[in-house]
């Protein structure tokens, strides 16, 4: 049963007093305990879309419920109490200490006085623990790294006690290490907590390890919702990442973007089949060169598994290559220089 739905919703801003709609007519609806990954390229209305739901800005149109309560019918303190949110690259204006910062999210229970009672305390510590941040929870946030604040502010978020939480691209500027670490921890806070955890990110090839549904949205024509897998297999992402240049591809079998090369001539290749993984990194290195495959080019590759070596082939001359370089180096003489230059 959906615990969020939005009907009919249009968002976008003012400019003077006529509405700009940057996105129209969305219905969407989450589950309790589903990740789900907002996709989609700049300035299609992701971060529009997040702060209309928290009721940061309001609606062109539209209803958005959470369970089953209208967001814009309900008093702020209410709406603490059902919605946390994340923003991009979001700062402590203060020194607080990790503890203090995630204390915070206490703030819609705890009234003007600011008191925290036991149960207070027993969230914040359960959300220290969730993310991981008790070994640095005495320290001020501006000691932290990048990584590290980013756990922090989920863990306010997760203090805030709210069944819906809203993150920004809350991966941006951290290193590989740290992104799949916080995708990683969001996913098993989603399963665990029984929230539904929504997140605008362009980290499309991991994101779909591990959200449970995908929000894909285009500039303009709205969000076309779905498991990973099932987008893959309708071609909706093969139609959504076509790029009109051919500069790159989505490849549907590996779930990855690869670029397009094809500037280099056509290359014959016959895998070895002893060794799927030489076979499989000869070809993408000899794509990356810009090599594009043909059964019809003079020049063959054949990857040696038992030699680890790589034997080129052209016109009855056959060469011995040691490395992917001294293979990829052998092939663009063969195809581009006449063999006497050899």
């Amino acid at each position: 049963m959906a615990f969020l739905c939005l009907e009919n919703v249009s968002v976008g801003y003012f400019v003077g007093k006529k509405p700009f709609f940057v996105q129209q007519r969305l219905n969407l609806s989450a589950r309790k305990g589903e990740l789900i990954a907002l996709i989609g390229n700049n300035g299609c209305g992701k971060s529009t879309l997040l702060r209309s739901i928290a009721h940061l800005q309001p609606l062109l149109s539209g209803k958005i419920f959470i369970k089953n309560k209208n967001v814009a019918d309900i008093t702020p303190n209410e709406r603490a109490r059902l919605i946390s949110i994340v923003l991009t690259g979001q700062q402590a204006v203060a020194s607080f200490t990790v503890r203090e910062l995630v204390a915070i999210g206490r703030d819609p229970y705890t009234g003007w006085l600011g008191n925290l009672s036991a149960t207070d305390e027993s969230i914040i510590d359960w959300s220290i623990e969730m993310t991981n941040v008790k070994d640095f929870e005495n320290r001020t946030i501006h000691e932290l790294s990048d990584g590290e604040r980013q756990r922090v502010f989920i863990a306010r978020a997760l203090a805030q006690d709210t069944p819906l939480i809203l993150l920004d691209e809350p991966t941006s500027h951290l290193d590989l290490s740290n992104r799949v670490n916080i995708l990683l921890l969001l996913q098993k806070l989603a399963h665990e907590t029984g929230k539904i955890i929504l997140i605008s990110t362009h980290e499309l090839e991991t994101a779909m390890q591990v959200a449970d549904k995908i929000w894909l949205m285009q500039k303009g024509k709205g969000i076309i919702e779905g498991s990973p897998e099932d987008l893959i297999i309708n071609g909706t992402f093969n139609e959504a990442f076509k790029d009109k240049a051919s500069l790159y591809r989505f490849d549907s079998e590996l779930g990855v973007f690869v670029i397009q090369h094809n500037s280099g001539g056509k290359v014959k290749f016959l895998p070895s089949k002893e060794d799927k993984l030489l076979d499989k990194w000869t070809l993408k290195a000899l794509r990356r060169r810009g090599f594009s495959v043909s059964n019809s080019a003079h020049v063959e590759v054949r990857p040696q598994a038992k030699q680890r070596n790589w034997l080129v082939l052209s016109d009855g001359k056959s060469f011995i290559a040691n490395t992917i370089s001294e293979m990829l180096d052998c092939v663009n003489k063969l195809i581009n220089t006449p063999f006497h230059y050899l």
